[in-house]
């Protein structure tokens, strides 16, 4: 396959330009690059959901799969639409999973197949609404492989998967690659190019800047840019002096739960859980794909209907005691990947964060003159202050995912709700909101609760860990340890 002369505009100022890149038989591919650099918009092009006018691709295979942030979005934009909980007696859990993936072949020989392979069995009858990152990043992956590719692009595939998953996925991919499928690997972390990589390409500003053996261009210059360090200011952006929320009751935990319980379709998903978070407890929340931990966070977020039903308290408030959503999400932030899928309103990088103010998706009300200067404050602690004006949906996925994080924190609140915060970002972007999720956890105004699946993603200032560990018997024991 090869790419001659490609000048797609993008904006008034940039477009995406691939000069020569020529990918043999043979070759396996990853495309390395911070966030914003152009990675996905070259998956975009390889899969030809990119159509350029200018320049040529020439040999691209016939079937291609294509596993991607956009392609998520697609299945949930059509979920939403054809949502029919309002006209039922109970919540529409969406398309099976098995429905999902048999719209790209019709081979359930196939579909059995690739479910064992994925460790997916158990989630194919399974609404798509109820599938946590993990489940859902294999969904998108069995879609791909049922068209059996010859080409198979993956845009930050390991994003969102356990330990035993990630493995899975590793081995299954070094198969399709000895059996000869092209695989073309968009990645952020050097840490995830498989052994059976041999080419690595190099994207900056939307720009191919140089492709190569990996020895080649692992040991360029051009690389070592990625790990330059943005450094953080010494003290963080204030609070907005016009918009103080009176704090939650300083002798009361922020989070309760005694027995909690929730089950779909007779399905338990939580089932008897205990819990309580304290002021100044950083907790690490761990188990695999399934187990719960999306479910957990929607029930403290106060988005999850079943919290009514159990016995919960959150920032002193008993769920179901005539409080308002808005009574709970005034004393907290969430970063997660439901809340980045939903934020499809057309605002700019700066109104989104000015919308943490308000918890709201999108901005409604009047900002104040103070609120947009510590918006654009926070900007500048994240290295995005060129983009404050550009539509969020001209920015890359990691990029939007730092945005989300300033806009938890831009009220500073008493609890911050991060569901894989680091998902989608580069080495540099990671590193620096690592340092800066510890360095608000140290100032000790706001309480962490931090799910990730990756140990070096957690901040040092954790200090007590939530852990689901499977029983022989099904389900899960609910493990707590700390100082």
């Amino acid at each position: 396959m090869k790419i001659s002369q490609i000048h797609y505009p993008l904006s008034k100022t940039l477009s995406l330009i691939v000069d020569d890149w020529t990918m043999n038989p043979g070759e396996q591919w990853a495309v390395i690059g911070a966030n914003g650099s152009g990675k996905s918009l070259i998956g975009q092009l390889l899969s030809g959901d990119l159509v350029s006018d200018n320049g040529t691709i020439t040999e691209r295979p016939d079937r291609v799969g294509y596993v991607s942030f956009e392609k998520q979005q697609e299945i949930l934009d059509e979920e939403r639409y054809n949502d029919d909980s309002e006209f039922m007696d109970r919540i529409d859990t969406g398309t099976p999973v098995a429905e999902l993936i048999l719209q790209e072949s019709n081979d359930t020989e196939r579909l059995q197949q690739l479910s064992e392979l994925l460790g997916m069995e158990h989630i194919l009858d399974r609404g798509f609404r109820l599938l946590s990152t993990g489940e859902t990043r294999k969904l998108l992956l069995a879609r791909a492989l049922m068209l059996q590719p010859q080409l198979l692009i993956l845009d930050e595939p390991f994003d969102g998967l356990d330990a035993a998953s990630h493995q899975t996925l590793e081995a299954l991919l070094a198969r399709l690659m000895r059996e000869g499928v092209m695989v073309i690997l968009l990645l952020n972390r050097f840490s995830e190019l498989l052994p059976e990589i041999t080419h690595v390409a190099y994207m900056q500003q939307c720009r191919l800047l140089a492709s190569g053996s990996r020895e080649e261009l692992l040991e360029s210059g051009a690389l070592q840019k990625l790990h330059s360090f943005h450094q953080l200011p010494e003290q963080l952006p204030p609070r907005d002096p016009d918009h103080q929320i009176d704090p939650p009751p300083a002798n009361l935990p922020l989070v309760k739960m005694q027995n909690i319980k929730v089950s779909y379709d007779d399905k338990n998903i939580i089932d008897g859980l205990n819990w309580q978070v304290n002021n100044g407890e950083h907790w690490a929340v761990r188990g695999p794909n399934g187990c719960g931990k999306t479910t957990l966070l929607s029930l403290i977020s106060g988005d999850h209907p079943q919290g009514y039903a159990n016995d919960l308290r959150l920032f002193g408030i008993q769920r179901g005691s005539g409080e308002t959503i808005w009574d709970i999400k005034k004393h907290q932030g969430l970063v997660s990947s439901s809340l980045q899928l939903s934020y499809r309103v057309p605002v700019s990088a700066l109104n989104l964060i000015i919308s943490g103010f308000f918890d709201s998706i999108g901005v409604y009300s009047n900002p104040s003159d103070r609120q947009k200067e510590i918006a654009l404050q926070w900007l500048e602690v994240i290295h995005l202050q060129q983009q404050a004006h550009t539509p969020i949906s001209q920015l890359s996925y990691g990029e939007q995912r730092m945005l989300l994080i300033a806009r938890a924190m831009v009220k500073h609140p008493p609890l911050m709700i991060l569901d894989e915060p680091c998902q989608g970002l580069d080495e540099i972007n990671r590193e620096m909101v690592l340092k800066l999720l510890d360095q608000i956890g140290q100032l000790g105004e706001t309480t962490l609760l931090f799910v990730s699946h990756h140990e070096e993603d957690y901040p040092s200032c954790i200090n007590h860990r939530l852990e689901f560990v499977a029983k022989n018997t099904g389900g899960f024991n609910y493990v707590m340890s700390g100082e």
